[in-house]
């Protein structure tokens, strides 16, 4: 039989909350307008659902879900659904649904602000990057499957505010976003920390506990103006040169020149929007030393040019 929780693995668990980055990927609501049964990966995003009205079935067994229920599907996990009929008609793939004509065919994007009374099949997702230390993806370090959460006022509440907000263009829109982001994942830890079955995967964030790694992302976080030389670190964790790249890949699953590169362009993100320097000066105060390589990693990382960041001429979160 499961034990609960103890209160040291509780406890565990809440030292990461103030060192969770949480930025938004996209929020919709849709009706279903033919019957549609799914499986596929989300690589790049957590995703959490509701399904508001109608028939869902979740699982290769086709499990049948009440409405009003939510779905968490992290990072990397494979999650098998539908919404309609419980057909055994091939499922489709995440990949096909990105196919415009095909999507049509099946959902209809509507407003959250809108009466959905007169509708037969509603959900409404977020989908979101969660991140540790603003560089490494939370919930894949838990190896969590994707989960069932019964019907909830509070989730219910912070999902439909995403995206009434998210539709809108109103000042201050990115703050009041990121704080229900934040708001929507401290809930969800208390969810996840409720169970016993979860037990196991909280237990895996021990290693990121390691003070040595810490002083890793502190010493990079605070300096990323500088040479970041694996000497320069070594000497931050007390660790040999030829060893510190080995013991940051093992504890994140990432490199640590990756790690770097990762802050300065989020940095310089940031910079573009909230200060009047040039992209080559901003490229300089972030320790990239070549403007045009800057330019292309950024244009890699974010799919934009960093020049249109810099005029405005983006689109808004």
């Amino acid at each position: 039989m499961s034990q609960p929780i103890t209160a040291s693995q509780a406890s565990l668990l809440s030292k990461f909350i103030d060192s969770i980055e949480v930025k938004l990927t996209k929020a919709e609501c849709h009706e279903v307008i033919k019957p549609l049964y799914f499986q596929g990966t989300f690589d790049s995003a957590d995703v959490f659902l509701q399904f508001h009205k109608g028939k869902y079935f979740s699982g290769k067994d086709k499990s049948p879900l009440e409405p009003g229920s939510f779905y968490f599907i992290p990072r990397g996990q494979t999650v098998y659904g539908g919404i309609g009929t419980n057909s055994d008609a091939n499922p489709a793939s995440f990949e096909s649904l990105q196919n415009e004509s095909l999507r049509k065919e099946f959902i209809k994007t509507i407003s959250a602000s809108e009466s959905w009374d007169a509708k037969e099949n509603v959900i409404s997702y977020v989908s979101f990057e969660t991140t540790l230390y603003n560089a490494f993806p939370f919930f894949p370090l838990l190896d969590l499957p994707p989960f069932i959460i019964p019907p909830e006022e509070k989730f219910s509440y912070l999902l439909r505010e995403i995206c009434i907000e998210r539709e809108n263009n109103l000042i201050g829109k990115e703050m009041i976003l990121k704080n229900y982001l934040h708001e929507l994942v401290v809930h969800l830890f208390r969810f996840i920390d409720s169970r016993p079955e979860l037990r196991k995967p909280i237990e895996k964030l021990l290693f990121l506990t390691d003070v040595r790694l810490i002083d890793i992302v502190k010493y990079v976080q605070d300096n990323l103006e500088k040479d970041l030389t694996n000497a320069a670190i070594a000497k931050v964790a007390y660790v040999s040169e030829d060893y510190v790249g080995q013991f940051f890949k093992a504890l994140t699953g990432r490199t640590l020149q990756d790690y770097i590169e990762y802050q300065r362009l989020d940095k310089a993100m940031h910079l573009l929007k909230t200060v009047p320097n040039s992209v080559q000066e901003v490229a300089s105060m972030v320790g990239f030393k070549d403007a045009a390589y800057f330019s292309r990693r950024f244009r890699m990382r974010f799919d934009v040019n960093a020049n249109a960041v810099r005029q405005g001429k983006t689109q808004e979160t």
